[in-house]
């Protein structure tokens, strides 16, 4: 891939998860961001490599959408590529790529990297084999859908549904993946989480799985989890496992579902809170808690 050559020499370096590039270049490796030499010489340079690199890989990215995220599949792993064009809403370009490994791991691999406890591997496998209803909470860059991943691997021969915003997941089995579709040139064609998930129901899910939620395919979802299915999972951005609620509880008054009404819909629908963080010993579990 030549427009990823750019970054390849620290790609190479399986310890950098995240790549960031603006004024100055800073990679995070080993949960720690380190400044590192310029890989290009002014903004004119960097603005011609974004749009090479969304060209390449069919995402669009111009004056009138000047922020977008495209996915693509390297030899280096699973690269999330995100960029804002320098413009109106920054002085310079700036471009924060996520690096998802092509590893993809399991309980028993966070196990015997420290990740997890055994009494946590053991709690994990119980909540995913009896069917039960989960969310993953953490900040960016915690590991949310790694662990998602690996929770998921337990059940590879069950028919998944994952809805996303990018090609994160990639579960293996008899997954069905699914992602969001930005709108074009004249606003129209856009494909929310949303609509994935009123599609996913006709689709006979033995589980719905959210890579992210954010808005109102919250409300969607715990709907559904209260008619009958069982089993999902989603990831949600928190600061803890005890913010996890009133996280639910703000997106779900945000689609217009009253205080009151929100509550019953999450306490009867979401029965974990799985808490995981970046600690500068790597990214760990840290609480596995039944949501009260």
């Amino acid at each position: 891939m030549p427009e990823i050559d750019r970054i390849a020499h620290l790609l190479e370096d399986q310890q950098v998860t995240d790549i960031l590039i603006g004024e100055s270049t800073a990679v995070e490796r080993n949960s720690e961001l380190e400044v590192t030499e310029n890989i290009f010489q002014d903004e004119t340079e960097t603005r011609i490599w974004v749009q090479k690199v969304f060209s390449a890989h069919n995402g669009r990215i111009d004056i009138s959408q000047p922020i977008s995220e495209v996915s693509i599949t390297s030899d280096y792993g699973l690269l999330r590529f995100h960029a804002v064009l320098a413009g109106d809403c920054t002085e310079r370009t700036q471009v924060s790529i996520r690096r998802h490994g092509h590893e993809a791991l399991s309980l028993e691999n966070l196990y015997s990297r420290q990740s997890i406890t055994l009494e946590q591997r053991v709690k994990l496998q119980q909540i995913v084999h009896a069917k039960e209803n989960f969310v993953i909470v953490g900040g960016t860059g915690a590991g949310k859908t790694t662990l998602l991943r690996a929770i998921l691997s337990e059940v590879a021969n069950e028919r998944v549904i994952t809805l996303e915003e990018n090609y994160e997941l990639r579960l293996s089995g008899n997954a069905v993946a699914l992602k969001t579709r930005n709108s074009n040139h004249e606003g129209a064609g856009e494909i929310t989480l949303g609509q994935l998930l009123r599609e996913a129901l006709r689709m006979r899910p033995g589980r719905l799985v959210i890579g992210e939620a954010r808005g109102e395919e919250l409300r969607l979802l715990l709907q559904s989890l209260n008619t009958g299915h069982s089993g999902a999972g989603f990831t949600l951005h928190a600061n803890s496992y005890l913010d996890a609620r009133s996280r639910m509880l703000s997106l779900l008054n945000m689609a217009g579902v009253p205080t009151e009404l929100a509550n019953t819909m999450i306490s009867s629908s979401v029965h974990w809170v799985i808490e995981i963080s970046k600690t500068p010993q790597g990214r760990k579990v840290a609480a596995i808690e039944r949501l009260s």
